[in-house]
């Protein structure tokens, strides 16, 4: 048989679009693994901190993934200028006994330790305008590192929302800060590492600057953990970490009832 080189471009073209196609599929499904998911409903309220130049599409997968299996309510869209200004893009729903989330959107979104720093401003605003008087973090990669520098900034805030759990994904964290002591003492803390195959690394994140957290905070918190999530590059590669269903799925057993995945170390 005799390929021209027509024929052969758009053999090619179709090869592509069935390997789109079977992709779009996978993904249209894989949240499917929320179905069984079921929690208690609280009204702690969950805040979203997106990592290094995020913005609302960092945090859109894991919010919508949660409202759509009714696990939790898509509540707050907060905005944080560059001036301190705190302000709500939209509310979604009321805060009440739905495990509302709130997902933080800040105008400079390139300087963690900024970042950190206006935290305070964003939870006293959480506190007297929405009366949210607990809450959980969830923050990729310098997402983390924002939620942790705000609380061992700031332990002794007033009108602010008490710190319940925290999630940190892909983040590293100095060794010895000697401000761990003003972490809440009964925070509990879930410190999530991706690892693309066996390869000890989400490909950007290496799992040994994630691991030794633990060493940090252990003596000043009320739980510790440590889970690698080991998958293929499209679950565990460090840009995709937020957008897993399956890796939601162990993190709303852990906020919203208290279950640590299994492998997870102390």
């Amino acid at each position: 048989m005799h390929f021209t080189p027509k024929k052969i471009a758009l053999g090619i073209v179709i090869v592509i679009e069935v390997i789109i196609f079977c992709v779009l599929i996978q993904w249209q499904f894989r949240g499917r693994v929320l179905n069984t998911v079921h929690v208690k409903q609280q009204s702690t309220a969950t805040v979203f901190i997106p990592g290094f130049g995020g913005n609302a599409a960092s945090t859109n997968d894991f919010i919508n993934q949660y409202s759509w299996h009714n696990v939790a309510t898509k509540s707050l869209r907060i905005y944080i200028s560059k001036k301190n200004h705190i302000s709500t893009m939209k509310q979604y729903h009321p805060i009440v006994k739905n495990n509302p989330m709130v997902q933080l959107i800040f105008q400079d979104d390139l300087h963690p330790h900024r970042q950190a720093a206006q935290m305070i401003y964003a939870m006293h605003y959480l506190y007297k305008k929405y009366h949210i008087k607990k809450v959980n973090f969830i923050g990729h990669s310098s997402g983390g590192n924002i939620a942790f520098d705000y609380m061992i900034h700031n332990p002794h805030a007033k009108q602010v929302p008490t710190p319940v759990k925290l999630v940190t994904i892909g983040a590293n964290y100095a060794p010895n800060d000697p401000l761990v002591k003003n972490l809440p003492k009964g925070l509990h803390i879930l410190n999530i590492a991706g690892e693309i195959y066996n390869s000890k690394t989400d490909g950007e994140v290496p799992n040994k600057i994630v691991k030794p957290m633990g060493k940090l905070v252990r003596k000043h918190v009320g739980k510790y953990r440590y889970y690698v999530y080991s998958s293929n590059p499209m679950s565990a590669e460090h840009s995709m970490l937020h957008e897993n269903p399956s890796l939601d799925k162990i993190i709303a057993e852990f906020l919203w009832n208290n279950e640590y995945p299994a492998g997870s170390e102390k």
